[in-house]
């Protein structure tokens, strides 16, 4: 099984200092006190953009240190000049940091991710979970909704999920297509795909990297339909606070594949967002 203990690592908070990323702070401020971690905090000044408005690495963690509110976790401070996407994944590795919290530069709809960006970039390259903070934090998780596609990204997404947070109930949700239900009609098909459905999703919830633990919190359905929607119907029935999505995922002739759709799922989701990408 793959070693997701973050609990045990210390977190990596990526900021640009605006207002945006105080979600971002307050989130990674809460978890990190909850796992009794360390908190690195990593701003990244653009060379160009540093020179343009004589901005220099002290000041911004002067700023940095001064919004500061009081807490008892041990925070750290990496001011660098640079690429923001890099440096990030670098420090990240070099700290040996379990989780990467993260906000977003904008938000309204499609462009809160766009590829390209930085926060894209993390996405795409971090060895560890990132967590994009889109919601003011009030509260600690309490239910969590897991997409699969039953392939081995999304057992990594499950299997960090729980691990990360141990108590929370979960919801893992399989999105499939009947083929050609257009213009077939036969209700046996749909009936047999459905059955076929049934049947993986037990063969995936079967495998040993499912610790019992995490089975007997753990809920799972298949839904006819595109991914978007089954996810959009399932978080309206279970109210996640925490949507955890695979970066990568199975393709095939009957079922969506998720790791195609989880950077377009990532603009349009309210609320928080784990992407998971296998480490292997």
């Amino acid at each position: 099984m793959t070693d997701t203990k973050a609990t045990h690592k210390p977190i990596l908070l990526a900021t640009d200092m605006t207002a945006r990323c105080d979600r971002a702070f307050d989130r990674a401020l809460m978890l990190a006190k909850l796992w009794e971690t360390r908190l690195i905090v990593v701003h990244v000044l653009d060379p160009k953009q540093a020179k343009k408005k004589g901005l220099v690495p002290k000041e911004a963690r002067i700023q940095l240190e001064e919004e500061l509110p009081e807490t008892d976790v041990d925070v750290q401070f990496i001011i660098e000049m640079g690429n923001i996407g890099e440096l990030v994944i670098e420090t990240a590795k070099r700290e040996r940091c379990g989780l990467i919290v993260t906000g977003v530069g904008h938000y309204d709809g499609f462009s809160d991710i766009f590829l390209g960006s930085p926060v894209d970039h993390i996405v795409r390259h971090a060895d560890v979970p990132v967590l994009i903070i889109k919601r003011k934090p009030v509260k600690p998780y309490r239910s969590i909704l897991i997409a699969t596609d039953f392939s081995d990204c999304s057992m990594t997404a499950l299997n960090s999920a729980a691990e990360m947070f141990p108590e929370v109930p979960l919801h893992l949700v399989h999105a499939y297509n009947v083929p050609y239900s257009g213009w077939l009609k036969s209700d046996q098909v749909a009936k047999d795909i459905g059955s076929e459905e049934e049947k993986l999703m037990e063969r995936f919830l079967a495998q040993t990297t499912i610790s019992n633990a995490t089975f007997k919190r753990l809920k799972a359905s298949n839904e006819k339909g595109e991914l978007g929607v089954a996810l959009f119907n399932k978080i309206k029935k279970v109210q996640p606070d925490l949507i955890v999505l695979g970066t990568h995922g199975r393709t095939g002739f009957m079922r969506a594949s998720m790791g195609n759709n989880a950077r377009v799922l990532l603009g349009w989701l309210k609320q928080d967002v784990m992407m998971v990408r296998d480490p292997q």
